[in-house]
């Protein structure tokens, strides 16, 4: 499989953009708890069964993109996804509702966006490096328990 730095970098950005939209969720979620989100009487309450009927297959397109790296061995994933979205896209429209500070915003959005690029970076190395190491003659078998499997002494050297 060869790997297309263009591909590379669509991938990226779509984790990190994933990572921010987290963020922002979480953002919204400490507006709503802290009230700073109603302070205006904003028309935000009203959109709310609307932005979560739009959550709801967003959520399922991101666990379909992110199947492979961001918790992969996850049972009834898209349930998971769906019912996150549902809540998630209403929480990332909450940030620009009400007086939020940007020292509380920011930094959490940030978080999220590094942290899921870091997340995708370890991912595309586990799915990478086996085709790598086969193109480049360095191929280790994975699962030897060592000596023992041929014959050899049972010391670990």
């Amino acid at each position: 499989m060869r790997v297309h730095p263009h591909v590379v970098f669509l991938r990226l950005c779509g984790a990190a953009g994933f990572g921010v939209f987290l963020g922002l969720a979480t953002a919204g979620l400490v507006g709503i708890v802290t009230g700073r989100d109603f302070a205006d009487g904003t028309e935000w309450l009203a959109g709310v069964p609307i932005l979560a009927v739009f959550g709801m297959p967003l959520g399922a397109v991101v666990a379909w993109l992110t199947r492979h790296w961001f918790l992969p061995a996850t049972p009834r994933r898209w349930l998971l996804f769906t019912a996150a979205g549902l809540l998630a896209l209403p929480l990332a429209t909450a940030v620009g509702q009400g007086e939020m500070s940007n020292a509380v915003v920011f930094p959490i959005t940030a978080i999220g966006g590094i942290t899921t690029a870091m997340l995708w970076q370890r991912g595309f190395r586990r799915e990478i490096a086996p085709g790598q190491a086969l193109r480049y003659g360095r191929f280790v078998r994975r699962h030897s328990h060592g000596p023992q499997d041929r014959g050899g002494s049972r010391r670990w050297s």
